[in-house]
């Protein structure tokens, strides 16, 4: 038995110690009910961020190239359990991509390091390490049904007029989708060992850290620039000598998801 049932007297599901232990690293204004850890700075605060469409479409593409690795991962061995569960995203962030270039005339750039190698680290714990890749798998497609949704409402109503991009619609009820993804996961996890189970919760710390890369890019650029503009610079003989350092510089280690 779990130290997680052990403390509550109870036996719960795999889904359920993997939420748990989710909801236990979550700051209190990403989840202001369950939340146990304290915001240490604006960075972690969503309703803080600003964004622009060209840090939007960043995240667009380095998403994609992270679903992409999830959904080739899973027509392999005992993940092909793990199809056609309704919450794939490629298609949906390919459409949303060429509504951006199309409507904003905005380019379509590079995945990032960040997304570059969280792909290609997934892949490879698919093939070495079950327990741990379905621990990502869940954290990353849940996180944005939930937080990634609050995230997306922000961006969609300050940034495009409250246009809804593809990314955040799911057919049928999607909470529906996510009982039901939970059944697999379960029955999956049946036949790991209590061993195997709690190196898939221990993995949750990586899946947060990982995924939270990815978000950096809709708080650091804009912050940036926002604060580039209201901040006083030091002038002398009519030549400015200096520039106050941009608030996010000196809290680059705040956000993980």
């Amino acid at each position: 038995m779990s130290s997680v049932e052990a403390d509550a007297g109870i036996k719960l599901s795999f889904t359920q110690e993997m939420r748990n232990k989710a909801m236990s690293l979550h700051t209190f204004s990403q989840a202001p009910k369950e939340g146990k850890v304290k915001d240490q700075n604006v960075n972690t605060v969503v309703q803080e961020w600003q964004t622009t469409g060209e840090d939007f479409i960043q995240f667009l593409v380095d998403s994609r190239a992270v679903y992409e690795a999830l959904e080739s991962a899973v027509t392999k061995g005992e993940f092909q359990i793990f199809q056609n569960t309704g919450l794939e995203r490629v298609e949906a962030l390919d459409k949303d991509i060429v509504f951006l270039q199309d409507k904003y005339k905005l380019s379509v750039p590079k995945p990032t390091a960040q997304a570059v190698e969280y792909a290609s680290f997934l892949l490879d714990l698919a093939e070495k390490q079950s327990p741990a890749f379905v621990c990502h798998f869940y954290n990353f497609y849940f996180a944005h049904t939930a937080g990634g949704r609050m995230i997306g409402k922000k961006v969609m109503d300050e940034t495009f007029g409250g246009y809804l991009f593809e990314f955040y619609q799911w057919e049928g009820d999607v909470k529906e989708t996510l009982t039901e993804v939970k059944g697999r996961i379960d029955t999956l996890a049946k036949g790991w060992t209590r061993e195997q189970k709690d190196s898939a919760l221990d993995a949750t710390p990586q899946t947060f850290q990982k995924s939270g890369a990815l978000l950096r890019v809709l708080v650091g650029k804009a912050r940036e620039r926002a604060v580039a503009m209201v901040n006083k610079v030091q002038v002398k003989g009519g030549k400015i000598t200096k520039v106050p350092e941009a608030a996010y510089s000196q809290n680059k280690a705040a956000w993980d998801l």
